[in-house]
């Protein structure tokens, strides 16, 4: 919304207020303003009058004007179209600096045009930085001001202005107008509205004589009509530069006036050739007689009609042709629930004018009387018109919004105690009706029916704080009712988010799948799936019918994809549910990797393949302390695997496939995916685990007695069968509590024909004692010992 300091004082005087300080105002009530500033046209440019003009001798467009500039005569060669003698013009005189020229800034200098001397220059609008009104010079007349031959243009009352634009919310339609801003500064300043208005050129004759009303059916919209003989019309320069400004100047003079009126008062109006309602079907003494019968449409919304529809109220306009000859025009100004339109113009799919539109459902000013009389007022002023006496009022009974409260309840939502004097004086101001009842506590507010975006207590103090000020309100601690929230729920999700992060250190990307999975590609790959009676009825598509029973699955389509798409070297990983064959959500963990674990790079030659080894060090570090079992090795391998979503083992490569034990409890599955579902996936090297974690341990860690003195190291070669797992001997010895055993793990295995069925297997045991650095006795003991055990055990032998 924009406007200025000269439309404002047609409502308000506010000339004795500091514009600066009016900004920081308007901003905190509501209404931010987004630019403002004073209105600066060039120096040296004047009024003058032009005497005469000429055609020019060596050139067709262009006149030899005889200008008077009050201390002398000028001549000056101007190009206009609309260039005629007796003209009151904006005179550039030599040394005037023009900012906006065709070809930029320009200096006025006496010149010869093509052999006429020209000493001076007439400007147009655009050339002196004002809105554009036409495609030649500006014509001032007396709505600029007193218009004194010689005197600098910025003087003029109607350029000396200071213009705002202001940001509107959508639910303050009622300061989509000049009067409606003025609202706001009479009530921020206490200052009084300007309501008179006093008009002559009121003829005698009654509109009532030319004019008939028709209504069919009880109707929702406010109407009212008077007639006005417009013998000639003209624009006056300040309605032209006001709806310049707004981007909104049109052609037809008659609906600029209309526009003008609309912008001005917020009132809605339209206008129709009285010649063009004129009906057969009544005849007055002076002969035929305009009517309009107004009546639902076929959208149920108001329209008028003559012989057709002409115009839907607060939708369209109808067809507005009127030009500057002489007419007698029906005016008309409409109010229509701006609820009731929105919700027409979207059940019905209907567009509408969008200014129209956008004005009459944010809600239009419903005093239609103002409307009526500043346009009429407007165009008997300003142009050769007639007033035919008296309206015709087509009203309909509004209900009025009347909210009951109490002077507390408005200080509790404000946050402090103002007296209850001072917020019937700020609602008075507002236009707000008060009434008391008979308990004393309570009083009821009557909303004034341009104010469509109040409806209960709420805005009543909302009100009442931007016009008393927010800035004014001290700050008070935050009182917090709420009880410590920090759950379960909130520790398991901070479980998984540390773990996330763990595997996000180590190159790993995270993934979120749905958790719809395809049944045809879990039984291709041999998981569980949901039992048929309780499957999903109404799946979201074709290729997502069931829940998964396993984060693998979309994983690896994943890994796929992205090896279409040319990423050799990927690493993914998931946390998020999956569900047992009878429907049981659980949560679980799975990573997958692909490719290199690092490029070629100097000073490294060759990439860093994934292994089997390295992607369990990978699980080990993310996970915690974990150790693996070989699948084959594991009597209840089938049990295991149908309790963690495998039907059998198909995806699971043979011999480089494990399950994950943590404190000795199987938890999941760690493999290299089957080369045949490689092969069918086309993918190279894939390594896969998924495992059960409890995410829900909120406990602490808890600190472990430490040796603060030396480790040392002791290595063994066995010979042993081969087919025992290293699991096996590491267990054997740990149960063993050998004295000084901290830890055990396998360094080297050989095998070759000459040892038969057996493998040479080089284990390291770590010894350390609590006490004191130990001897090499005691090391010789704890050696000799766990080499025993192992004799005893898996009846080995020391390799020489």
């Amino acid at each position: 919304m924009i406007f200025t300091k000269h439309l404002l004082s047609q409502f308000i005087d506010i000339s004795h207020l500091d514009m600066n300080e009016v900004c920081t105002r308007l901003s905190s009530i509501g209404l931010e303003v987004e630019s403002a500033y004073a209105q600066s046209l060039p120096k040296n440019v004047v009024v003058g009058k032009v005497l005469s003009l000429a055609p020019h001798p060596d050139a067709d467009k262009l006149n030899v004007c005889q200008v008077d500039i009050g201390s002398k005569q000028l001549q000056i060669v101007c190009g206009a179209s609309n260039v005629s003698a007796g003209q009151y013009v904006a005179v550039a005189l030599e040394g005037a600096v023009i900012p906006h020229t065709k070809n930029g800034a320009l200096t006025i200098k006496q010149t010869t045009l093509r052999g006429v001397e020209s000493c001076g220059m007439l400007c147009s609008s655009t050339e002196l930085g004002l809105p554009k009104i036409n495609n030649g010079i500006m014509v001032l007349d007396e709505s600029a001001g007193q218009l004194v031959l010689g005197k600098e243009i910025g003087e003029l009352a109607l350029f000396d202005d200071y213009i705002i634009e202001v940001n509107i919310t959508p639910n303050r339609g009622d300061c989509l107008s000049v009067l409606g801003i003025a609202r706001e500064f009479a009530t921020c300043y206490d200052l009084r509205l300007k309501h008179e208005i006093d008009m002559d050129n009121v003829i005698t004759l009654g509109l009532g004589r030319v004019l008939q009303i028709l209504t069919d059916d009880k109707i929702n919209a406010h109407l009212l009509y008077r007639v006005v003989e417009v013998k000639q019309a003209y624009l006056p320069l300040d309605i032209a530069l006001c709806l310049g400004r707004n981007g909104t100047l049109g052609e037809d003079v008659i609906c600029n006036f209309l526009e003008y009126g609309t912008y001005m008062s917020g009132v809605i109006l339209n206008a129709y050739r009285l010649r063009d309602c004129e009906s057969k079907d009544i005849v007055l003494d002076n002969g035929l007689a305009a009517q309009l019968r107004v009546k639902k449409d076929e959208n149920g919304l108001e329209a008028i009609f003559t012989d057709k529809k002409i115009s839907v109220i607060g939708v369209t306009y109808g067809e507005r042709h009127f030009g500057t000859h002489a007419e007698i025009l029906i005016i008309e100004a409409s109010y229509s629930n701006p609820v009731h339109i929105a919700k027409a113009l979207h059940a019905n799919h209907i567009k509408g004018d969008p200014q129209l539109t956008y004005r009459s459902t944010r809600g239009s000013n419903p005093y239609l009387e103002q409307g009526m009389d500043f346009l009429c007022k407007k165009m008997v002023d300003t142009s050769n018109a007639l007033v035919y006496y008296g309206t015709h009022n087509v009203s309909h009974s509004a209900e009025e919004v009347v909210i009951t409260t109490t002077f507390s309840a408005i200080n509790k939502l404000i946050g402090i105690e103002l007296e209850k004097e001072e917020i019937a004086l700020i609602l008075k101001r507002l236009d707000f009706k008060l009434d008391a009842t008979c308990d004393e506590n309570f009083f009821m507010i009557a909303v004034p029916h341009y104010r469509h975006d109040i409806e209960s207590i709420q805005d009543i103090a909302e009100e009442v704080l931007r016009i008393y000020g927010i800035d004014n309100i001290p700050s008070q601690p935050l009182l917090c009712l709420q009880s410590h929230n920090i759950s379960q729920a909130y520790f398991t999700y901070r479980s998984k988010r540390k773990l996330a992060y763990r595997f996000i250190a180590n190159a790993f990307i995270e993934c979120i799948h749905y958790v719809f999975a395809s049944s045809e590609e879990l039984k291709k790959l041999g998981f569980v799936q949901i039992d048929e009676n309780l499957g999903l009825l109404n799946p979201i598509s074709k290729e997502l019918d069931t829940l998964r029973t396993s984060l693998l699955p979309q994983l690896l389509d994943s890994l796929q994809r992205n090896e279409n798409f040319g990423f050799k070297n990927i690493a993914l990983f998931e946390i998020g549910s999956v569900y047992s064959a009878n429907r049981e959500e659980k949560s679980k963990l799975a990573f997958v990797a692909s490719g290199c674990i690092k490029d070629e790079c100097y000073p490294y030659m060759r990439a860093a393949q994934w292994d089997f080894f390295t992607f369990a060090l990978i699980a080990q570090r993310c996970i915690g302390e974990i150790h693996l079992k070989n699948i084959r090795d594991t009597e209840q391998a089938k049990t295991l695997l149908e309790g963690f979503g495998f039907e059998d083992d198909r995806i699971l490569h043979p011999y480089q496939s494990a399950f994950v034990y943590m404190q000795d409890k199987p938890i999941g599955v760690i493999a290299k995916l089957h080369p045949q579902i490689a092969t069918l996936l086309d993918l190279k090297d894939c390594f896969i685990c998924e495992v059960e974690l409890d995410m829900r341990s909120t406990s602490l860690k808890q600190a472990k007695e430490f040796s603060k003195y030396q480790k040392s190291m002791r290595d063994l070669t066995i010979l042993l069968d081969k087919d025992i797992a290293f699991y096996q001997v590491r267990e054997a010895i740990m149960n063993a509590n050998i004295e000084f055993v901290q830890n055990i793990y396998p360094i080297d295995v050989y095998y070759e024909e000459s040892l038969g069925e057996q493998m040479a297997l080089s284990i390291r045991l770590v010894l350390q004692s609590y006490e004191a650095t130990l001897e090499e006795s005691q090391l010789s003991y704890a050696t000799q010992a766990a080499l025993d055990v192992l004799i005893r055990t898996f009846n080995a032998s020391l390799r020489a």
